[in-house]
């Protein structure tokens, strides 16, 4: 079944079942928070002075500026607001604001706020604008200015937001995966914008470049910078914390990457979950199991605490808010390789009550930390019944607090320089963007000051941040890639090419690092520089980095070095293969090939033998097995799939020598690059590996699934053959599909009664795929040889989807009508919603609802942790309401994420698949079905076509009795997995 992707990504709309009926005043919450020892909670603001904080930031003055998002969850699209921007100020220091103003009351759709510049930039979905305030007099200067525009208003609660300033003096946010954004100037044209869904973006505020940093995760929602400078964001769903660098791309919930032939996305930092394992769904509550590792999967806000009141055990760790948790999460950073890995230390805060919504968490001027608290008791899903009169704000200090009553912005050019040397960062940020905004008449003492600190400092921390200084206001150096501390090299390194250009003196230098630096983390940054440079400046950094063989098993290089030479295939093949022969990285050489062999026209590859000539020169030179198969591994990834594409000159000489490899997984991907090429002899090899029975039935699948994929010729007798053998019934099974050949459905009808469930579904989806079978299917079921109770809705979906009069005609004399027509759907909900009074669901029996899931659902979707993964997983929905899950049940296509719409396709031999387009290139569809992931040619598709339907068909319900209905709806509402039925029920 369907549910809406968007209900996945942060938690589900139920309270969790425990939760109090009503809110407790703001007082009593603030004294129900549990600390450490020393630390105390104070009730900073709470409504009605703040509702719906959704962002805070602090002005140079120490005064905290809040969003409240009223805008939220019915976004405005007229441009027409009523969100606030409120300043509160706390004169005495007691932790209770004493002053409170409104800036703004006219802000739309607000969900990021940061200071600087003479105003006030805030996300305000599709916009980010600037109210500017140069007087500084708390009342905007004139209208709102839109800087950018492109952000995704049908995000939802995936909007952008978590503005910061970086140490490098650009204007950071996060961006969620349903916002589908183009953004640029007002104005840009659609080609020159930029792309980018989830990750993290950066704008200057001078240059005003807009640039996306990083791309992937699932709804990141809070960023922050460690003492080196280093970029974390935490995030939700699936792990919470991201080490992010520059071009890297990251692991996603789901969907593609927006940039094509990455291959490869990065993992989180972590090693560790915050929820008891299993379902991440599972933890909310945050109770039970889930409570020592964390509380649950859903954060929000980031803070690395370089604060100066707080004990210094706690300097550098990573706070976030724990939503089911009802708590804030603390993680330790350990240096390892080029990059991080975080651990799970002691929960720090526990709000003591199940209301409690933290999203952002920021240290201030004195060093005390504030915790928002949007205080609901839904969460991100609750569309319907949001509390937009309650907010929080607390206050979280360690021992006496010294109060804060200055003003940054009236100190002088060398004050703010000695501010750079302050133990709180918050001074630290605060001055250098000072320093930046009056870099044009900046005293030259302060420049030479900066210098000094960079250069002779004892402590690197502080050395960097005359370094950072430095570099915005103009004055930076490449002096200090000579630095003996590597982090300098490493900064060095990235802000030598800020500007996209490096003279010959400069490339010089970074061939050099790239050649002979020890470090990882300066190579690490050398990797994200390969794409600022332009193509012809690459290859020699490219190509000293892929030499580094120690850097073959990092976290973070290979991948970063792949990002970086990647567009060196197409501009130059051969050199690009033979950098790939020289790398000592299995992920360079095997997708150097890949990007090689992929943009090979499947016209050219049909036509000229010579095209593949240089990877088997290539081959020629290697000796070593590992780099061997890298080199097969990636060729035959980029033509899986194609057929007819010639064999080069050399290949049968290479492929004698590779066959005679100790290595199997060598010899193996030998034999299926031969085939690719069109050897018979290579096709009978697979053949006899696929009927050995003395063999693996992994090894077995594996050349099976290779024979099918080339559509050899000689292969129907096998797999008519292997259909009777168990082990390997189902790639049997859904390997006919692929030949049109009238024994097919005799074959499979005559094994039909031997066949297990899932291998029904497979037998099934076959005999949908082609009119001739079809008609034999509708025979079968006319004679009741197939059960009707057999065919599940998707394979109805494809019955409908076949385009001939014949079968159309002879499917509503055998089935009747496959699809109620959309008048009828209100009627359908209605009689359904009949048989489901509470009292009756409430008695019905969850566990034989499961097994009817696991026949009617579990192919596509997943819940509680099993199931398929076609569709969108269903445990994080709204799936407590009834009249949500018979909508979704009844109207599948009513709501369709454009990650799982279908596509139906007809092959030039009359094959028709339904399924959705997970990959393409040039020449290759990768498209998923119900039961199977195929590689069609585009040269043998005969018609596409896109549809707004759900690969889910209507109708699902309409086999079940009312019985199989209710027990249906109480399983899929549950919260948590119950046991399947004894076997025989």
């Amino acid at each position: 079944m369907k549910i809406a992707p968007f209900a996945l990504v942060i938690v589900a709309a139920a309270a969790p079942l425990f939760a109090q009926d009503a809110p407790l005043p703001p007082d009593k919450a603030a004294s129900r928070i549990k600390l450490p020892a020393g630390f105390t909670a104070t009730l900073f603001a709470g409504e009605p002075d703040v509702v719906q904080p959704i962002a805070m930031a602090f002005d140079d003055r120490g005064r905290l500026w809040v969003v409240e998002c009223l805008s939220y969850p019915d976004w405005r699209t007229d441009g027409t607001g009523q969100d606030r921007v409120v300043i509160f100020e706390d004169r005495d220091g007691d932790g209770r604001f004493d002053q409170r103003k409104v800036f703004w009351d006219a802000g739309a759709n607000l969900s990021g706020i940061e200071l600087g510049y003479g105003g006030v930039w805030l996300c305000s979905t599709p916009n980010l604008v600037f109210v500017p305030d140069a007087d500084r007099d708390d009342v905007p200067d004139g209208p709102p200015e839109v800087k950018l525009d492109g952000w995704d208003l049908k995000a939802k609660h995936n909007v952008f937001n978590g503005l910061a300033w970086g140490p490098d003096g650009w204007l950071y946010g996060c961006n969620g995966i349903l916002s589908n954004s183009k953004v640029g100037k007002p104005g840009t044209p659609a080609e020159r914008r930029v792309a980018i869904d989830c990750g993290v973006w950066r704008y200057h505020p001078v240059s005003e470049r807009f640039e996306a940093f990083a791309h992937g995760t699932t709804n990141p929602w809070g960023l922050d910078f460690d003492e080196y400078g280093q970029a974390f964001i935490t995030n939700c769903v699936i792990e919470h914390l991201w080490h992010v660098l520059p071009g890297a791309h990251y692991q996603r919930m789901f969907g593609q990457d927006v940039t094509p032939n990455v291959y490869s996305l990065m993992a989180s930092c972590v090693d560790h979950i915050h929820w008891g394992g299993g379902p991440w769904q599972s933890s909310r509550g945050g109770q039970g199991e889930h409570d020592q590792p964390g509380g649950g999967h859903a954060h929000s806000g980031a803070m690395i605490y370089l604060g100066d009141n707080w004990p210094d055990e706690y300097r550098g760790g990573l706070f976030t808010c724990n939503i089911h948790g009802n708590r804030v999460n603390h993680d330790r950073f350990e240096r390892r390789g080029s990059g991080y890995v975080a651990h799970h230390a002691r929960d720090f805060f526990y709000a003591n009550d199940t209301w409690f919504r933290g999203l952002a968490i920021k240290y201030g001027p004195d060093g005390g930390v504030y915790v928002s608290d949007w205080y609901d008791s839904g969460e991100c899903h609750d569309y319907d019944d949001v509390h937009r009169t309650s907010g929080r704000i607390y206050k979280i200090t360690y021992g006496q607090v010294k109060p804060y009553n200055e003003d940054l912005a009236a100190l002088s050019d060398a004050e703010l320089v000695a501010r750079q040397l302050h133990k709180n960062d918050w001074h630290v940020a605060h001055t250098r963007r000072l320093l930046a905004e009056r870099a044009k008449k900046l005293a030259p003492d302060a420049r030479g000051s900066l210098l000094k600190m960079a250069r002779e400092h004892a402590d690197v921390t502080r050395r960097l941040r005359g370094i950072w200084a430095l570099h915005c206001v103009g004055a930076a150096t490449d002096e200090f890639l000579a630095s003996p501390d590597e982090d300098v090299r490493a900064w060095a390194v990235r802000l030598s090419l800020e500007n996209r250009e490096a003279e010959p003196a400069l490339l010089d230098k970074l061939q050099a690092l790239a050649q002979s630096d020890p470090s990882p983390r300066v190579r690490l940054e050398l990797a994200a520089g390969l794409q600022r440079l332009p193509r012809e400046a690459r290859w020699q950094i490219g190509r000293n980095l892929a030499l580094h063989a120690e850097d073959g098993a990092d976290t973070n290089l290979p991948l970063m070095e792949w990002y970086g030479v990647e567009p060196l295939v197409s501009a130059d093949a051969e050199r690009a293969l033979r950098l790939a022969a020289d790398s000592r990285i299995g992920v360079v050489r095997q997708y150097v090939v890949r990007r090689f062999a992929s943009e090979v026209p499947a016209e050219v590859a049909r036509q000229s033998p010579a095209i593949m000539e240089p990877l088997v020169r290539v081959l020629d030179t290697i000796e070593r097995p590992e780099a061997q198969f890298d080199l097969l591994r990636g060729a035959c990834e980029a033509l899986a799939g194609r057929r007819s594409v010639l064999m080069p000159a050399g290949w049968t000489a290479a492929y004698r020598r590779l066959l005679a490899s100790p290595s199997e997984p060598v010899r193996e991907e030998a034999m299926r690059l031969s085939l690719i090429f069109g050897d018979r002899d290579a096709a009978a090899a697979l053949r006899a590996v696929a009927v050995d029975g003395s063999l693996g039935d992994e090894k077995r699948r594996r050349a099976l699934a290779v024979l099918v994929q080339q559509h050899d010729g000689d292969l129907l007798p096998v797999l008519e053959q292997l259909v009777a053998e168990p082990a390997m019934r189902g790639s049997a099974l859904r390997g006919l599909a692929s030949y049109d050949d009238p024994s097919v459905a005799k074959v499979i009808l005559r094994n039909y009664g031997s066949l297990a469930g899932s291998e029904r579904d497979d037998a099934l989806t076959t005999l949908a795929s082609r009119p001739a079978y079809v008609l034999t299917l509708l025979d079968a079921l006319e004679k009741g040889t197939v059960p009707r109770a057999d065919v599940p809705a998707f394979v109805l979906r494809q019955l409908a989807g076949i385009k001939n009069q014949r079968v159309a005609e002879r499917l509503r004399q055998v089935w009747g009508v496959v699809r109620p027509a959309s008048q009828e759907k209100t009627a359908t909900i209605a009689r359904f919603r009949a048989w489901l009074p509470t009292d009756k669901l409430q008695a019905a029996d969850r566990s034989h609802g499961r097994a009817t899931f696991a026949r009617t659902c579990a192919a596509c979707h997943k819940l509680f942790g099993e199931g398929g993964a076609i569709g969108p997983e269903l445990t994080g929905s709204q799936r407590t309401s009834v009249d949500y899950l018979l909508e979704n049940l009844v109207d599948p296509s009513a709501l369709v994420g454009r990650d799982y719409q279908m596509s139906i396709i007809e092959t030039a031999d009359g094959r028709v698949i339904n399924g959705i387009i997970v990959a393409e290139d040039a020449a290759v569809v990768s498209v998923q079905t119900q039961n199977d992931r195929l590689l069609v040619p585009k040269d043998e598709i005969e018609t596409r076509e896109q549809s707004n339907l759900s690969l889910m068909p209507e109708g699902l319900l309409d086999k079940l009795s009312e019985t199989e209905v209710r027990d249906l709806i109480a399983y899929l509402s549950g919260s948590q997995q119950t046991a399947l039925p004894p076997a025989g029920e």
